[in-house]
């Protein structure tokens, strides 16, 4: 049988981010890197690229 490991993926509001208690529990921290001047993404956006880079086995987004 094929085994595959769960993710589960936390994304925080833009300003607020995830609360202490979300990040305390929280195995890894990854961030998007940006270009200079662009402060944050669309949490959609910000979904879509943690999606792929899970999918495609690239987690050091």
């Amino acid at each position: 049988p094929h085994t595959m490991d769960r993710v589960a993926l936390m994304l925080g509001a833009e300003g607020d981010g995830l609360s202490t208690q979300a990040l305390v529990a929280a195995d890894e921290w990854v961030r998007i890197p940006m270009s200079h001047g662009v402060d944050s993404l669309n949490v959609g956006a910000a979904a879509a690229v943690a999606f792929y880079a899970v999918a495609t086995g690239r987690p050091q987004v």
